[in-house]
């Protein structure tokens, strides 16, 4: 088939049409591509915006309840006397009544000065509206039995002054002993750890 001038003539519009809609083609398809692109990156940092976010009022909401946790936790310690300068008078009458409670044989103590926890973990902060103290309590008790030591620290531990941490305990048997002395010796190094805050300007 023999395409003739006239015929190219004719056909000179349709094919310029033609490329152009080719042209026009390729610059939607590029167009559309890229704004794809956009509206994917636009997508990933909305949900990014939107994982930040609520991570943020996650972490609020966690702050929240701790403030609130501690704040009840520190509530129950001055509830019980945990909170502020430990009155040695108060053990002293403590250990005295428990005595007379389980009427247990002689009991020595001694009660070191108040000063900052020293436990592992525990840091010290300067200028610190409270902090976390430790009177170092030893004792030396004569015991008819175990039972006696243990009823006295849980007594101890029950009256709420402090808490009480037993970091050592030794006991050991005493020589041949009729049945109504004393059959054991026990020394131990007790902490009775308070949260000391300022007193009032």
């Amino acid at each position: 088939m023999n395409i003739v001038r006239d015929d190219l003539k004719r056909l000179r519009l349709p094919i310029a049409l033609a490329v152009i809609s080719v042209v026009l083609g390729a610059v939607c398809l590029i167009a559309s591509g890229n704004y794809l692109d956009a509206a994917r990156e636009a997508r990933t940092a909305s949900r990014q915006g939107r994982l930040a976010a609520q991570e943020r009022v996650s972490k609020v909401s966690e702050e929240e309840r701790d403030i609130r946790e501690n704040l009840t936790y520190y509530e129950q310690m001055r509830a019980h006397g945990m909170v502020g300068v430990q009155n040695r008078l108060d053990w002293i009458e403590t250990i005295a009544r428990i005595k007379n409670t389980r009427k247990l044989y002689e009991i020595k103590y001694s009660i070191e000065a108040q000063k900052p926890l020293d436990y592992p973990g525990i840091v010290s902060v300067q200028n610190a509206d409270a902090e976390f103290v430790v009177s170092r309590m030893k004792l030396d008790m004569m015991l008819l039995h175990e039972d006696d030591l243990l009823g006295f620290l849980d007594d101890l531990r029950q009256e709420g002054k402090a808490h009480v941490t037993v970091k050592r305990c030794m006991v050991q048997r005493l020589g041949a002993v009729t049945a109504l002395q004393p059959r054991l010796r026990a020394e131990c190094l007790v902490d009775l750890v308070s949260l000391k805050v300022p007193g009032p300007a």
